[in-house]
């Protein structure tokens, strides 16, 4: 599967209409009644930040068929691969360890809640793994995959504080609060200087899941060469 691009271009295609159907879903397309603060939030930039990337991978795959035949490598741009993918495994992380629990369990089982926080990462994920090429990953790279929910976070909190924006409860929720922010962790109206233990913890748990990453792609691109 690795070497064949038929594959990975279906494989690509799926997951960018899959995505792209959970992307106009939660932003409320579909009901026909858009609602934009739904951009604002972290789960709907990670996920269309996973749409623009298999996007990407999408066209080059096809190129990649049109040039060269179906048979060969098929990636040949896994950092970027790999910062979607945990970009969005924290996304998993977060509305799974965090979220879920106060969430109606209703939403929990819901197209939308799967597709943005369960399918969609591990779409990403598998696309990682199963085209990308070992070894291309560098040192300095779990540093840049933190650029995102460092600058959501910096986001978050311009906005919350700007008044520019109130948000309502954490999608799912079963009570519905209008908020200057948008996830209770990060809520300095609710928990106040807390957020800094909220983001130092998840901060340190990202790079910690970030080198994760690195080790494992030095361990796959060891286990090619031997």
């Amino acid at each position: 599967m690795k070497s064949n691009r038929i594959f990975a271009l279906c494989f690509r295609a799926a997951a960018f209409v899959l995505c792209l159907a959970g992307v106009l879903d939660v932003t409320g397309v579909f009901a026909g009644n858009f609602a934009p603060i739904a951009l604002a939030y972290y789960t709907t930039e990670s996920n269309i930040f996973v749409l623009a990337v298999f996007g990407i991978l999408l066209v080059r795959t096809a190129a990649q068929i049109k040039r060269d035949g179906a048979n060969g490598r098929v990636s040949g741009l896994e950092r970027l691969s790999a910062i979607a993918a945990l970009a969005i495994t924290v996304t998993l992380i977060i509305f799974w360890g965090l979220l879920a629990p106060g969430s109606n369990w209703r939403f929990l089982i819901s197209y939308t809640n799967l597709q943005l926080h369960t399918l969609a990462p591990i779409l990403m994920l598998a696309d990682f793994f199963l085209f990308g090429e070992p070894g291309k990953l560098k040192r300095r790279d779990p540093w840049i995959f933190a650029a995102l929910p460092i600058g959501y976070f910096i986001q978050a909190t311009v906005l919350g504080f700007s008044g520019l924006i109130t948000y309502g409860a954490a999608v799912g929720s079963t009570e519905i609060k209008p908020s200057r922010f948008p996830y209770f962790f990060i809520d300095f109206d609710l928990i106040g200087a807390f957020v800094f233990v909220y983001v130092a913890a998840i901060s340190v748990f990202f790079m910690a899941l970030a080198y994760l990453f690195l080790w494992i792609d030095r361990r796959r691109a060891s286990a090619k060469r031997h």
